[in-house]
């Protein structure tokens, strides 16, 4: 996960175990078989490494980035206990700089909603370089419908239509439409496009999240 930088880490500091469980993604787990079996694999925004662990247990060369230094240590220190390889590195987002024309698939799960709208465009610029021809790019955000949007919109500072700033946290959050999202792939071959109202159990007590699910090829 990605925004303020020492959110983030006391979020995951506070954990003794992991903050949102090692299972990964399951549309990584239903379409792993179109991901190219040579290629590279990029999470951006890894947390604790569960889709990059998932990738590289069936033999990806699987990478990784997480603003959270304890988040990317307990990536390694899960991978060494597997005995896994993996690429793991403390980077934030906006600074970090994506190799152009290398992955066969990157993801961005949970994580473009922390930040702002011009922040979110250069983040997604920097992903679609980022693939080979024929690469594979998965997103999940949180939509509208999110009781989040609510919540925010009554308790935050609403700076867009869709995004509102945290001051208590110094952080912004931003709501995404599915045809906001689809607006940036053009030509680009949609494979899955949904949105879901889901139980989230994996962290905290159990609580609701409406998302929107976008797997693209280029």
């Amino acid at each position: 996960m990605q925004g303020n930088k020492g959110l983030w880490e006391q979020r995951y500091a506070k954990e003794d175990d992991t903050l949102w469980g090692l299972k990964p993604v399951g549309t990584l787990v239903d379409y792993e078989s179109l991901v190219d079996s040579n290629g590279r694999v990029l999470d951006l925004g890894m947390g604790e490494g569960r889709n990059a662990l998932y990738f590289a247990a069936k033999g990806f060369e699987a990478e990784g980035i997480d603003i959270s230094e304890t988040a990317v240590d307990r990536s390694l220190v899960y991978a060494e206990e597997y005995g896994l390889a993996i690429k793991a590195e403390v980077s934030d987002l906006i600074s970090y700089e994506v190799e152009e024309n290398a992955y066969s698939l990157i993801i961005l799960a949970n994580v473009l909603n922390f930040f702002r709208d011009d922040e979110i465009e250069h983040i997604l610029d920097k992903a679609k370089k980022g693939l080979i021809e024929g690469g594979l790019l998965y997103i999940q955000a949180f939509d509208r419908n999110d009781p989040g949007f609510e919540v925010n919109r009554q308790k935050s500072q609403q700076v867009t239509e869709s995004t509102f700033y945290r001051p208590r946290s110094d952080s912004y959050v931003h709501f995404f439409t599915k045809n906001e999202l689809e607006s940036h792939f053009e030509g680009y071959q949609t494979i899955k496009a949904s949105e879901t109202y889901l139980l989230d159990v994996s962290h905290g007590e159990p609580h609701y999240h409406s998302t929107i699910e976008m797997f693209v090829r280029k």
